[in-house]
């Protein structure tokens, strides 16, 4: 090969390296995408495991809570979807302060528990299980809304089983389960309000997005009695399931050993006396004072009206 046809070569050559190098450029705001959507699902998917091995009879089998008769509160909720460019909802992207904000209050919520509730401390730097990791991967499947995946990883994990359990066989009804006395974490019901009312579709019309979700309704307090009331932005019913049932029953009637009952017709002592204990906790006991938790005053005498005078 003479030396003209030697340059010719190099040069194609050198042409061809700039093309695929161009090329690639070109490609890698898609690559980078995809690697992020794998990454995000391969998370949400090793969440779902971690959610079903641990979180649903507290949480429910869809993470809905109270809504499909479980003790804890919902995970799938709107309020903790963080959502990104071109999110198919017509809504704009999350910033980036909120959506480190949510993930904050999820993370160290499941890493230090909450005090006065039966959510544990799940952290293995505070005497828990999950490594920071696996408190990540629930993270993102609460963020990014994969329920879809819990349902699949939920019914792979339960054909396995024999009998197959059913959903009383999983939900919990709150009996031998412990109130966190003491966390790590900064957040109790009142500072919690804030991620927990959180509507990412504020201010988004009816006719907006592609129709694939709805904002969830809020719950309206109703006409004034003591079944009316509302309790930390939740109806009084729903809180006490929320925040008392692990101790006192779902349906008020007490747990051995743990809570008593607390219907209309135990409770004979006065106000006053229903006041003190709910606010200021009872020594000896697991009853933590619900004063310091965040609970006001007419939260209180609220409470008391409604165990008094409420049936279940």
């Amino acid at each position: 090969m003479n030396t003209s046809k030697q340059v010719n070569a190099m040069i194609g050559l050198m042409l061809v390296v700039v093309i695929i190098f161009a090329a690639n450029v070109f490609n890698e705001p898609n690559r980078a995408e995809t690697a992020r959507e794998h990454q995000i699902e391969t998370f949400a998917t090793r969440g779902a495991e971690i959610f079903v091995a641990n979180c649903r009879s507290c949480h429910g089998l869809e993470g809905l809570g109270l809504e499909e008769g479980a003790i804890g509160p919902a995970l799938n909720s709107s309020a903790y979807l963080i959502l990104g460019e071109g999110n198919g909802y017509g809504v704009d992207e999350t910033p980036a302060g909120v959506a480190e904000g949510i993930r904050t209050f999820l993370g160290d919520s499941i890493a230090c528990g909450r005090k006065g509730t039966a959510m544990p401390v799940w952290s293995e730097h505070f005497g828990g299980s999950l490594s920071d990791q696996q408190i990540d991967y629930l993270v993102t499947l609460i963020t990014e809304g994969r329920w879809d995946i819990v349902e699949e990883v939920a019914h792979e994990h339960d054909s396995h089983l024999d009998p197959v359990p059913t959903r009383d066989d999983i939900l919990s009804d709150g009996s031998g389960v412990a109130i966190t006395k003491e966390n790590c974490g900064q957040y109790d019901g009142l500072t919690a309000r804030p991620f927990r009312e959180r509507d990412p579709f504020a201010g988004m019309s009816s006719g907006d997005g592609d129709g694939t979700a709805e904002p969830t309704a809020t719950a309206e307090p109703g006409g004034g009695g003591p079944a009316d009331a509302m309790v930390q932005g939740l109806p009084i019913a729903d809180y006490f399931l929320v925040s008392c049932s692990a101790c006192h029953g779902a349906n008020r009637a007490g747990i051995p050993g743990v809570g008593l009952p607390l219907t209309p017709d135990v409770l004979t002592e006065p106000d006053e006396f229903y006041f003190d204990t709910i606010k200021d906790g009872r020594a000896g006991t697991v009853m933590p004072p619900w004063g310091s938790q965040g609970l006001t005053d007419d939260d209180i005498n609220a409470l008391v009206q409604w165990i008094k005078n409420v049936e279940p």
